[in-house]
């Protein structure tokens, strides 16, 4: 009923700004279409706006027409079109991961991420705080690669560089209403007011209603989420030198936030499957195919709350450039995980709490380009951040965890003792980091540059964890522990390219380049005091790359192309402890390979892309990693291994087609397949070859109808077409050994967390 009244008064909203404002679309549209038919693609990747083909990174643009073509709406739909780039999610929300070219985090909510985001300038210190729908944006640069000297620490493999739209002086605005599958609905719109000679203001809001693809067995509860979110912006001209730019957002999340999560029927035996089934008193869910209901108990309860505020000064000074960035954010999520166990008993529920406040400030300096009469041109900046983290996990028992996993003898003394909790942690971190940053290019030639550019940041972390058991039985969960914790380091990172222009057709690179992700502390409960197990050390990484741009002069033909190889020192990952597992630098880590992205515009209308990443990874040192459960010993040597979420080959490729209609209408049509091959998915590094996720292809469509000069439009499309079956990441089943899923020869019950299946949608937007 809510779906339906919503969606009703969503299309009332839309259809109204065509009637009243019309007269003003052909303006904005005939200024909106000439931007965008210009053809130049501008980037922001070194810190200054410049041509795409000029920037010698390896970058994957994605403007907000291609974007919404390809239906992307959250940061984990964005490797459907970024071959680099892979990501997913597992239960709840704040497990959102995102890796380049192999390397990324998982599974510990301290451990900083190895690809840093930012929008508008502003560092994300969390991604699960990314985890709801993206809102007006002007681009995503995906930035493969170390990009330790300008983004700083934490983009060690690269960067996410979102742009959202900024004010203009047009009166102009968007309205757009959405359905699709899993009876989800969604309101979006902006408007865009100058509110004089020198001020503007853009004000973005979306509403999704989504009760998502999946239902709990024991609650009818569905999986989806509900997202709300808005934005302001105001652009000010202060003085003829000076412009001021406020932005404001609030992100809302609410809902289920879980997978569907089966066991993997060819990780049991009949054995382990018979005595699984006898110890839990029903049948385990192991069909792989069926994608509509989860066997848990009790749904999940997900309330995430992200917002925050940045204030921008750019003053011009003669030729330079001056910028003062100030920024607060603030993530608040509450995940409650009603079945943590995923079968159809309760064994064990939680109650999980993050809270991450953080305020960053830089002030940077960027010259003319036409310094030494044209020949020197450099970035300069300095920057402090700080973050206080706060993670509270409490474990409730029910009674059958103290009949089924509890030792036998110890059933009566659990009944007895608290379950409510039956145990719990709080974590406290608090982050300073300081740096300051030089890049310069200097033409060695008029057609030969060289760019060299350094940044020193000092880290300072202080911490505690405190874990509390008021229950003996969930002695393995959490011990009684209390740890003061410390951390302190200052790091260089370095960048040097040599980029050679012999037309203005093709450029040639040639770049090598340091990154670092910051050391720190395991946050995640631990059947064993760890102490200060919990610090691990920065991982550092070398990055070595040639390449080369290549444009024809009436932009037919974009071809870029980038090889690599990647180093990566102190691999932070997860080691086992007794029976805990918890972030240690393991060991050297080799990632080489080659990506390329190609675009073809033969004729007007047809455009046709493709990307493709080939890797080639390994360990070059893993001696002491964790074995298969099950397996004895308990380690084993994974050195020439692979790393986990790291395929041989990825791409994406796409054709579009977009030609008039009549009536001053015109349709477009597009076409996507993102593909890869075979490899590891599970969220810890064993070597199990069960965590194999065969290779997939991934098909989505969109076919779009412009009104007259593009005042509204009516777009249909779908994912996954071909309703392939897929895991975005494999875990082992929680309590496998007490549940008897432990097997000398095959190791343990494994669940697939499973991908969305075929989804349609359709989305009237209107324009004014």
């Amino acid at each position: 009923m809510r779906s339906s009244l919503y969606f009703t008064g969503a299309a009332l909203v839309w259809l109204a700004p065509d009637a009243v404002l019309a007269q003003q679309a052909d303006s904005v549209r005939a200024n909106t279409a000439a931007a965008t038919d210009a053809g130049e693609i501008i980037v922001t990747a070194q810190r200054r706006s410049e041509r795409l083909q000029d920037v010698p990174i390896a970058i994957t643009n994605l403007d907000s027409g291609r974007l919404a073509k390809a239906n992307i709406q959250t940061l984990q739909d964005l490797p459907r079109i970024a071959p680099t780039l892979k990501g997913g999610n597992g239960p709840g929300t704040s497990g959102v991961r995102l890796s380049i070219r192999g390397l990324g985090s998982l599974g510990n909510s301290a451990i900083e991420p190895s690809v840093a985001t930012f929008v508008d300038g502003v560092y994300i210190a969390r991604p699960g705080a990314m985890y709801g729908a993206l809102l007006d944006l002007d681009a995503i640069e995906v930035l493969s690669g170390p990009q330790g000297t300008l983004f700083g620490r934490n983009a060690s493999v690269g960067a996410l560089n979102i742009r959202t739209k900024t004010p203009t002086d047009q009166l102009e605005g968007n309205i757009g209403v959405e359905t699709g599958t899993g009876d989800r609905y969604r309101l979006d719109g902006a408007i865009n007011l100058p509110l004089g000679e020198d001020v503007a203001l853009r004000i973005a809001g979306l509403a999704q209603l989504f009760d998502g693809y999946w239902k709990t067995t024991g609650t009818g509860g569905r999986s989806g989420v509900d997202n709300f979110a808005a934005r302001a912006t105001l652009r000010a001209r202060l003085s003829d030198t000076l412009t001021w730019t406020g932005r404001g957002d609030y992100t809302l999340t609410r809902g289920g936030g879980w997978q569907y999560t089966p066991l993997i029927a060819d990780t049991l035996t009949p054995a382990t499957l018979a005595t699984l089934t006898a110890r839990i008193g029903a049948p385990s869910d192991l069909d792989r195919d069926d994608r509509t209901t989860n066997q848990y108990t009790a749904g999940n309860h997900v309330d995430s709350k992200h917002w925050g505020f940045s204030s921008e000064f750019a003053l011009e000074l003669g030729d330079f450039a001056v910028k003062l960035t100030d920024s607060y954010r603030d993530w608040n999520n509450l995940e409650q995980d009603g079945d943590g166990s995923f079968l159809p008993i309760l064994l064990l529920a939680r109650d999980n709490f993050w809270r991450s406040k953080s305020n960053a400030h830089e002030l940077q300096l960027s010259s003319p380009t036409d310094l030494l009469d044209g020949r020197l041109s450099f970035v300069s900046g300095l920057y402090y951040y700080h973050e206080n983290l706060r993670i509270n996990y409490n474990f409730n028992l029910s009674p059958s965890f103290c009949s089924i996993i509890a030792p036998p003898a110890a059933t009566a003394t659990c009944l007895a003792n608290p379950r409510d909790p039956a145990a719990l942690f709080v974590f406290n971190q608090r982050t300073s980091s300081i740096a300051g940053y030089l890049q310069g290019s200097f033409k060695i030639m008029p057609s030969l540059d060289l760019t060299l550019g350094a940044r020193y940041t000092h880290d300072d972390k202080d911490g505690s964890f405190i874990g509390r058991n008021f229950n003996a039985a969930a002695n393995s969960i959490q011990t009684n522990e209390t740890t003061n914790l410390s951390y302190a380091e200052g790091r260089w990172t370095y960048r040097a390219n040599l980029a050679w222009r012999p037309s203005r057709e093709l450029m040639l690179f040639a770049t090598y380049s340091t990154g670092f992700k910051s050391g720190g502390f395991n946050s995640g409960n631990s059947g064993a005091s760890l102490g200060q197990l919990r610090v691990f050390d920065p991982e550092t990484v070398k990055d070595y790359e040639l390449g080369f741009k290549f444009q024809t002069r009436d932009r037919v033909l974009t071809f870029n192309a980038t090889a690599f190889r990647m180093d990566v020192d102190n691999f932070q990952e997860r080691a086992l402890f007794g029976i805990t597992s918890v972030v240690q630098n393991v060991g050297s880590l080799r990632q080489q390979g080659i990506e390329a992205e190609v675009t073809v515009r033969p004729v007007d209308g047809l455009q046709l892309n493709t990307g493709i990443a080939y890797l080639d990874s390994k360990f070059k040192s893993y001696p002491n990693a964790p074995n298969i459960p099950g397996f004895t010993p308990a380690t084993h040597d994974l050195s020439g291994f692979p790393l986990t979420f790291s395929p041989k080959l990825s791409g994406t490729s796409g054709i579009e087609y977009s030609a008039p209609v009549g009536g001053n209408m015109r349709i477009s049509l597009r076409g996507d397949i993102s593909y890869t091959t075979r490899f590891y998915a599970g969220t810890t590094i064993d070597g199990n070859p069960y965590t194999i996720q065969p290779g997939y292809s991934l098909l989505s469509a969109r076919a779009t109808v412009f009104g007259r000069d593009d005042r509204w439009s009516i777009a249909l499309f779908g994912d996954n077409l071909a309703d392939k079956r897929y895991c975005t990441n494999i875990a082992a089943q929680v309590f496998d050994a007490p549940l008897g899923l432990r097997n000398p020869t095959t190791g343990t019950g494994l669940r697939c967390f499973v991908g969305n299946p075929r989804t349609f949608g359709v989305k009237l937007t209107s324009n004014f």
